[in-house]
């Protein structure tokens, strides 16, 4: 039985101190209800409740404590992890006045240049940046959660969830509203009058993009996956509700290949023949969804996308984190004692992708995981480098690291999936178009994700496949890079659209290989 909003009780949240209202529905998520009050807290375990710094001091009707709630915060008595809690009746919060936006890199700009916002919206992660359009310098500002994860952690989950209206309104209403009380916040740090800004670029996926200019996304989701607009051109500040604030701004967004070949992958293919890579070129973008490419010798372009999940970006991760302090980066093994790098201020409480590469691989390397991705039948806490604890729970068997920290044999599956998605994507697309794998000459890993692998560890794990006389190159967030390079550069949107109608896309859904090669591929 579906549920409509009218069905649901509506209580009042207050926030403290300034004694502000917000009705809420039955059982709101606190996190949610304080982000539509413009209270947007960190939440860099995207609400698994690992990291803590949601907590928040609330009285009033709640949902009962989750084990890891109360686990994370048993010393801070009349506080609430927002991420795990719902609200069952009135209550109230206290609010600490905080920017929304952690502003990453606030340079000292001033007020006679005109300016750029290039915007990335990950289904993961959005992330913002300034562009000064004279000096042709960009600047991340900011870097934040995809508000949307509430309706689900992947595209599909929220193409479904769009079916209702009201949640589809939604998905475009908080979405826009984030990003926009975003640039808000930085330009008002940096000193930027809101008429300064004379560009909003836009990439992501075609579904992101498609919510993000309040197109109808039900198509992408039902055979034969078509989306309603790959062109994002002829947009204005009004289609995107920001005219009251950059009114005399130009809206445009990198073009996508399709549904699910977004312009993400299209600014990563104009950002690799600005480099100079037209030939032999293998590329992937390391993110909840996996899209790759492949140039052949004669510079004909085929390109797959996949769906890996957000694993490798710290979400469905049992202590799963984004970068931020408190994470785990990168683990070690030096004479039999694990040793970590972490993001600093205070003790370790979660663990992120890159870091996850990294243990897996100690795991395999050392035999106490095997190639099934199975733990060692036989392991012993005893012959564990220190301060590895293994053990059994109700939930399954885990690895304990340090302090709350843990690895479980659900977390590696969810590893599995990812790499098993990108090999056999890999794959298929390599014998699609003739080559073998040494045939390539340059591997462009994208992402954030991939910009700060272990290379070694990464082809380990068989993420893609063993392109043994390939070079290696990190290029970050292309996509992001992209849309900063289009903010000053309009032949560069050009060369996308020219590039773009170049691609033949591999439509790995309908590929009569995939579900025998993404079984293949699970193994490390």
């Amino acid at each position: 039985m579906e549920i409509n909003e009218s069905d649901l009780k509506e209580y009042i949240l207050t926030l403290l101190p300034e004694a502000r209202e917000q009705t809420v529905f039955q059982d709101t998520l606190l996190a949610d209800a304080l982000m539509d009050a413009d209270v947007s807290l960190p939440m860099p375990c995207g609400g698994n409740g690992v990291c803590g710094k949601c907590k928040i001091k609330a009285e009033g009707q709640f949902s009962k404590k989750t084990d890891i709630e109360d686990q994370v915060i048993k010393d801070h008595p009349g506080y609430r992890l927002a991420c795990q809690t719902r609200i069952t009746g009135n209550a109230c919060v206290y609010i600490q006045k905080k920017p929304l936006s952690s502003v990453l890199s606030c340079p000292s700009l001033g007020i006679h240049s005109d300016y750029g916002v290039a915007i990335d919206i990950g289904t993961t992660t959005v992330q913002v940046a300034i562009v000064d359009l004279m000096q042709h310098q960009s600047y991340l500002v900011d870097s934040f959660l995809n508000p949307q994860r509430r309706y689900g952690y992947d595209v599909i989950s929220r193409i479904a969830a769009a079916r209702e209206p009201h949640i589809f309104r939604d998905l475009i209403r908080i979405i826009r509203k984030r990003i926009f009380s975003s640039i808000l916040n930085v330009i008002k740090i940096i000193g930027i009058p809101p008429g300064k800004v004379r560009q909003l670029i836009f990439s992501g996926n075609t579904t992101m993009l498609h919510l993000l200019f309040g197109l109808d996304v039900s198509s992408i989701g039902i055979y034969p996956y078509h989306a309603q607009c790959l062109n994002f051109r002829g947009f204005k500040p009004d289609d995107i509700d920001c005219h009251d604030i950059f009114s005399s701004a130009d809206v445009l967004a990198l073009p996508a290949v399709s549904a699910f070949l977004g312009s993400d992958l299209v600014g990563g293919l104009s950002l690799c023949h600005e480099e100079g890579f037209f030939r032999n070129t293998f590329f992937i973008d390391m993110g909840t969804n996996g899209e790759m490419f492949l140039i052949n010798s004669s510079g004909e372009i085929a390109a797959a996308s996949c769906a890996m999940g957000p694993a490798l970006e710290g979400m469905n991760i049992s202590c799963g984190m984004t970068a931020d302090s408190g994470a785990i980066t990168h683990i070690r093994l030096h004479q039999n004692i694990l040793e970590y790098e972490m993001i600093p201020d205070g003790p370790p409480v979660g663990i992120t992708g890159t870091a996850l590469i990294d243990f897996i691989s100690i795991l395999l390397e050392t035999g106490y995981l095997t190639t099934g991705g199975s733990f060692h039948p036989e392991i012993e806490t005893e012959s564990l480098p220190s301060p590895m604890r293994y053990n059994r729970t109700a939930k399954g068997k885990q690895i304990k690291l340090w302090g709350n920290v843990k690895l479980t044999q659900a977390d590696i599956r969810n590893v599995q999936l990812a790499k098993g998605a990108s090999l056999a994507a890999a794959t298929i697309l390599l014998r699609e178009v003739g080559c073998s794998p040494k045939d390539i000459d340059h591997v462009i890993i994208a992402g954030a994700f991939g910009q700060n692998i272990e290379p070694e560890n990464f082809r380990r794990l068989k993420f893609i496949p063993d392109f043994s006389s390939a070079q290696y190159h990190f290029f970050g967030n292309s996509s992001l890079k992209a849309a900063e390079k289009a903010c000053w550069d309009e032949g560069f949107i050009t060369k996308a659209y020219l590039l773009r109608d170049k691609v033949q896309e591999i439509d790995l859904a309908r590929h009569h290989n995939f579900e025998r090669e993404f079984i293949a591929a699970l193994n490390f």
